[in-house]
């Protein structure tokens, strides 16, 4: 598997430097923006160090990896640092339950592009994403079918839109990691 790093800088917006406490799962993301890359993606959260901390509707965003349409997967940040990709004002319970009351400081950020609006993923995204969710649960002795999460799982939040609409495909996708 071929990943591509191309590390986040460090700003408070997106590489917070701060270390995960632990890896208990996997999050899995849809990017929301239709046909982009998942270099676009990263280069996303890189813009977001350019925000003033004193603008009330600044953006704090990132994630682990950014896989693309053609399974090509982009590295943003080291694996032993947080993420903002799962926060929320309120958590599920069950998320409280594995992940304690800030997921982000425990769990592993996967965000997938996705062609058009309905958020069905390409078969090599999908495969590139297995592969890796695969690779990240050996590394971190998780268990695919109780570690891989959706964002939706965690906060409630339609993501990814496809894994939400059709969890049989979510289900076959963590089939697919173990």
């Amino acid at each position: 598997m071929d990943i591509q790093k191309l590390l986040l800088t460090q700003n408070m917006f997106s590489r917070p430097g701060k270390k995960l406490e632990s890896a208990k799962g996997i999050a899995i993301h849809w990017v929301a923006n239709a046909g982009s890359s998942a270099a676009a993606n990263r280069n996303y959260f890189e813009s977001l160090k350019n925000q003033s901390p004193n603008d009330p509707a600044a953006r704090y965003a990132s994630a682990h990896f950014v896989i693309g349409i053609e399974g090509d997967i982009v590295q943003c940040l080291p694996l032993d640092e947080m993420a903002y990709h799962a926060g929320a004002k309120t958590y599920k319970p069950e998320a409280i339950t594995a992940f304690g009351h800030y997921p982000n400081n425990c769990a592993i950020g996967v965000e997938l592009c996705h062609p058009d609006a309905s958020g069905k993923f390409t078969g090599d995204t999908f495969a590139a994403a297995s592969a890796l969710a695969r690779g990240l649960c050996d590394k971190f002795a998780l268990r695919p079918a109780e570690n891989i999460w959706t964002h939706h799982q965690i906060t409630g939040k339609n993501c990814p839109k496809r894994f939400v609409d059709h969890p049989d495909e979510f289900e076959t996708f963590k089939a697919c990691c173990d």
